[in-house]
């Protein structure tokens, strides 16, 4: 599927392309299918497609077959053909015999007066995956704090011995990484919690299988486990054009594989409970994150396929982005700026607090914002349509260019003015100056594929996201598109344009470092 897209998205044309997904087992809908979490990685490349590509329309139909005569069969056939041919914003669509069904999320709220018997034992032994990152660090802090936990942290990059770590604070700056990694197991066990650090890939059955074992030995029966490993940085954070099965495979090693090692090695575990760092990419997609959101989307359809053959029930938690003060990380929002959505630490700790003593749920989604909103603005893009109309009604009240560290310098030709007129529309200011970047005027993520949309519509040619990102300024995006001709591109003759020759271009660009939404 992500090899599909890639070859759609190559090819020099504007038309729109609708890709329908059929699989069967990937939802848990009634309870008793014989689900294959594996194949809700699909769901990741369903989201984002539409996400990055603004021609292609992508949808998921899980089916089911009835159980009894071919007539049902046959009707479902035509109910399948219909959904081919309806407009419909649905992205997530699943057949259980002739019945239909789509994805919806109900908000959950949680009586502080009514809340269940905490599941933390005083002194209980606790597995964190990821357990120096910033989010297990977190966490780790709030079992120490609360419980005086005995704490089992595995993370792929391993600290110095101890009896050297004063010798490593002594010779290092503050602000190194593992100088804050040392320090804050320091104050871990000021806290009364007892620390064994273990150096393990989680994906690897044999190490995770040696951490539990030491950790059982040295502290006794584990109580619970949080698995937050996961990579927050490389290739494997990247639009789908460039991306690779190598970058993906990155992505599914600590969520996807790691996940499966850890069933394994927790089978005839008497755990109070297990909780699963997820993202809210997994539910909202986001330009970049075809991977991340794949594997995410794993990890949720997994715990209910976990959950339909064991006592205690696993959960696995969506989480918006955190912003953690002290590491100075920020995530890509899907919606809007970061600083809107993401979570300080101490509001993620009540987030925990209420998922932890809340065992009946497979998957919780922890959105700062309306999560529906959210989804009509990322999965269904309605807030494109409104966005537009709204940008219309509103064009005479622009507000002033913001200060920006580059002086103001005007447009030269008809190219770099359609596109200032388009930014100007989009982000509501009056001057859009020639070397002024997209992003420090305001932009985000959501108006990009606005800007794509226009552009491609004005052009009549297909411009990626990643050129959008990489070419930020008008200066710089101009000069691109005009080399992509024979001769210097204007916006009257686009039509005309469409059908010559255009000039070979570097194939492979590096897409600007994006900020990474922080999960486990």
């Amino acid at each position: 599927l992500l090899y599909l897209a890639q070859a759609l998205g190559r090819q020099e044309t504007t038309d729109d392309f609708n890709i329908t997904v059929i699989s069967n087992n990937l939802h848990s809908v009634t309870g008793t299918e014989v689900l294959s979490p594996e194949k809700a990685t699909l769901l990741g490349t369903v989201k984002v497609i539409s996400q990055e590509y603004s021609n292609i329309h992508c949808c998921s139909i899980d089916v089911i077959l009835p159980s009894n005569g071919s007539w049902q069969e046959e009707k479902l056939l035509e109910k399948i053909l219909a959904e081919l041919t309806v407009d419909d914003s649905q992205k997530l669509i699943a057949y259980r015999g002739l019945n239909r069904w789509v994805q919806s999320f109900e908000p959950v709220r949680f009586d502080k007066a009514k809340i269940e018997k905490p599941r933390l034992r005083e002194k209980g032994v606790y597995l964190i995956t990821g357990g120096l990152g910033g989010i297990g660090l977190v966490l780790a802090e709030y079992l120490a704090r609360t419980v005086q936990a005995k704490l089992l942290l595995v993370g792929r990059s391993a600290l110095p011995q101890k009896d050297e770590w004063e010798k490593w604070l002594t010779t290092h700056d503050k602000t190194d990484s593992t100088s804050c990694k040392i320090r804050k197991v320091q104050e871990l066990e000021q806290l009364g919690a007892e620390v064994l650090l273990m150096s393990a890939d989680v994906s690897n059955i044999e190490q995770m299988r040696s951490a539990v074992a030491q950790a059982q030995q040295q502290f006794g029966q584990l109580n619970g486990v949080i698995h937050a490993a996961g990579v927050l940085e490389g290739k494997s954070f990247g639009v789908i054009e460039n991306i690779n099965k190598t970058d993906c495979e990155q992505q599914f090693q600590p969520k996807v594989y790691g996940l499966i090692v850890l069933d394994k090695v927790l089978q005839n575990k008497e755990l109070d409970f297990c909780l699963l760092l997820s993202s809210l990419s997994s539910v909202l997609g986001g330009l970049g994150f075809v991977a991340y959101s794949a594997a995410n989307i794993f990890m949720d359809a997994f715990v209910h396929k976990h959950n339909q053959s064991h006592p205690v029930l696993w959960s696995s938690i969506s989480w918006d982005s955190w912003q953690l003060e002290k590491e100075n990380i920020q995530g890509i929002s899907v919606g809007t700026s970061v600083t809107e959505f993401a979570l300080n630490a101490k509001e993620g700790i009540e987030a925990f607090q209420s998922v932890l003593n809340c065992s009946e749920l497979n998957h919780i989604v922890i959105s700062t914002g309306e999560i529906q909103t959210r989804i009509d603005q990322w999965i269904h893009l309605k807030s494109l349509q409104h966005t537009a109309a709204r940008q219309r009604k509103n064009s005479l009240s622009f507000h002033p260019r913001p200060d920006l560290q580059n002086r103001y310098v005007p447009v030269t030709n008809e190219l770099e003015q359609g596109i200032a007129n388009i930014w100007q529309e989009i982000l509501g200011i009056k001057d859009v100056g020639l070397h002024d970047n997209f992003f420090e005027l305001g932009g985000d993520s959501l108006l990009i594929i606005q800007v794509r949309n226009k552009l491609i519509k004005i052009l009549n040619k297909n411009i990626s996201i990643a050129d959008l990102f990489e070419y930020s300024t008008i200066s710089a995006l101009a000069e691109y598109l005009g080399g992509r001709t024979v001769e210097e591109a204007t916006f009257q003759q686009a039509d005309e344009r469409a059908s010559r020759k255009e000039t070979a271009m570097q194939e492979k660009r590096k897409l600007v470092k994006q900020r990474r939404m922080i999960d486990g």
